[in-house]
């Protein structure tokens, strides 16, 4: 639920052109309150997965601004602070990916601790101490020990999740987080999204999950071919879209 007015994340104008001729993000403006949850709908190859990528520069922006939490880089800059930049914003957003890129030569335990002891230059110690908080928050006190591969998708998702909290992000980005998971396990992890949302997390999710945008979204925006074609308070958007294009996609997945 959003806490405030402060501005988390800010798109200016943003493009994405890759190669010569595939332009795949055509001048994008967000803005996304602390606290707040945002979900972004549209159909395959819309733009949705690479906005997301741009915004902690996964995928380096064609033209346009990131702000993430006051840090501003502008597509194009080349200057010595920029590398900085990065990766400031980069510690200040977690992301969850469809699939769940643990390390599978580590423990459960070893892949939630290794980037707070190597990027933040936690002590292992307390790394541990937060580690196994976060096990308990997502429900898998129990696998501390196990490798990933004896682990159900959704449990690895999970993992996935706590092991980006461990890094204190301020926005968590969610890039269809449950589209590789068997029916019966997305549930899990869309629990352990409602959760971060009340609990105050700013949240931008990809997701096709029609129940989460429902009742955790405070906003939902509809992407196509690049640019957004409508935006508004879920209830709007299912219940009495103004666009053609939107009716027909929500047809398609409702």
């Amino acid at each position: 639920m959003m806490e405030n007015s402060t501005t988390m994340v800010k798109i200016t104008n943003v493009h994405k052109v890759f190669g010569k001729k595939l332009h795949v993000l055509c001048g994008i403006n967000l803005e996304v309150k602390k606290g707040e949850t945002v979900v972004i709908l549209g159909a395959s190859g819309s733009g949705k997965s690479t906005l997301l990528r741009c915004i902690n520069f996964l995928e380096e922006p064609t033209a346009g601004t990131i702000e993430v939490d006051g840090i501003t880089i502008t597509a194009g800059e080349d200057d010595k602070k920029r590398e900085n930049h990065i990766l400031d914003i980069r510690k200040k957003t977690g992301m969850c990916f469809q699939s769940f890129n643990l390390f599978p030569h580590m423990t459960v335990l070893e892949n939630i601790i290794e980037g707070p002891i190597t990027v933040l230059g936690q002590k292992k110690k307390q790394a541990v101490l937060y580690a196994e908080e976060l096990l308990d928050w997502v429900g898998l006190t129990e696998k501390r020990e196990e490798h990933p591969s004896r682990l159900s998708g959704g449990q690895q998702q999970r993992v996935a999740i706590a092991r980006s909290l461990a890094m204190k992000p301020k926005v968590m980005l969610f890039d269809e987080p449950t589209s590789a998971l068997d029916p019966e396990l997305v549930g899990e992890v869309v629990d352990v999204m409602e959760r971060l949302a009340k609990e105050g997390m700013t949240i931008i999710a990809v997701t096709h999950e029609m129940h989460f945008a429902r009742d955790v979204a405070d906003r939902v925006l509809i992407m196509d071919e690049g640019v957004w074609i409508e935006e508004g308070t879920p209830e709007k958007i299912f219940n009495n879209p103004d666009q053609e294009r939107t009716r027909q996609f929500l047809a398609h997945i409702l």
